[in-house]
């Protein structure tokens, strides 16, 4: 190889030293920056701190009807016939989950929605345990009925889950709110190249929309209450720098980093020919 190198023209080899300068530059100006936007330990793991908060105490806050929320209420009586014109005819068919939903009670911009018999009642703002005090009352002053009972549960909970996620997209659940790791659990879990110090959640009550910064890789927020997943939230996680610049090209920097490695050794490999 020697001898062939130095039997070149010496335009022809100040070229070949040239264009090697800068084909060795550039991979190692690659790995440079590929080694900066690698993420630490201390940015991937979740909850590094969780022993500190151990045997703390749970708070919850129950969630508010808000417009557009779909309800159903069910009320009862020890004599069914009695109770029977206060509820929905729904017939015996109603069984999917999508045919409950249109069969229920659609909140109004107001707040506020109509049932058999009783006509329009606000709901928007209460929780449903109130909601269900609100129409028990009006049943029994109403002289409707004497000790009637009371079911309300809103249909439609489900939250919207954005970015940095192996699973994007609007999720449904059943129970009245989720925990944060709930939510990154339905959503199969945050992508390598997730933020897992700066997870945003929007949420929107009584007309104001407010935005919670939260750190996953503490357990700190474990306890305030505000942080489980309600009704209609939105979760958005952000990329980390590298990916952010490299757009959808690159997913994440190992990749790169073994493509550049194998651009390097097919180079050496052909040097050495």
């Amino acid at each position: 190889m020697e001898e062939f190198i130095n039997g070149l023209p010496n335009r022809i080899l100040i070229y070949y030293y040239i264009n090697m300068k800068k084909i060795f530059f550039t991979i190692i100006l690659l790995l440079s920056l590929i080694f900066q936007s690698c993420t630490t330990k201390k940015d991937m793991l979740y909850l590094q701190d969780l022993d500190q908060y151990s045997n703390s105490a749970l708070n919850y806050t129950s969630t508010k009807i808000q417009p557009n929320d779909i309800l159903k209420i069910e009320v009862g009586d020890i004599n069914p016939l009695v109770a029977a014109p206060f509820n929905m005819n729904t017939g015996n068919s109603v069984s999917q989950s999508s045919e409950l939903k249109l069969s229920g009670y659609l909140v109004s911009p107001t707040g506020s929605i109509t049932m058999p018999v009783l006509n329009e009642v606000q709901l928007g703002g209460l929780t449903p345990a109130n909601a269900e005090i609100k129409i028990k009352e009006r049943l029994i002053n109403e002289k409707y009925l004497v000790n009637p009972t009371v079911q309300v549960r809103v249909l439609n909970n489900k939250f919207t889950i954005l970015g940095e996620v192996n699973a994007p997209g609007v999720i449904p659940f059943s129970e009245e709110s989720i925990s944060l790791l709930d939510a990154i659990g339905l959503a199969r879990d945050l992508t390598y190249s997730a933020i897992r110090k700066d997870i945003r959640l929007i949420r929107e009550v009584d007309g104001k929309r407010f935005v919670y910064h939260i750190d996953l890789t503490t357990a700190k927020w474990m306890s305030n209450p505000e942080y489980r997943i309600r009704q209609n939230d939105v979760i958005v996680v952000t990329p980390n720098a590298f990916k952010a610049n490299s757009g959808r090209v690159v997913k994440d920097p190992l990749q790169l980093l073994g493509l550049f490695t194998s651009v390097a050794a097919l180079i050496i490999l052909i040097v050495r020919q």
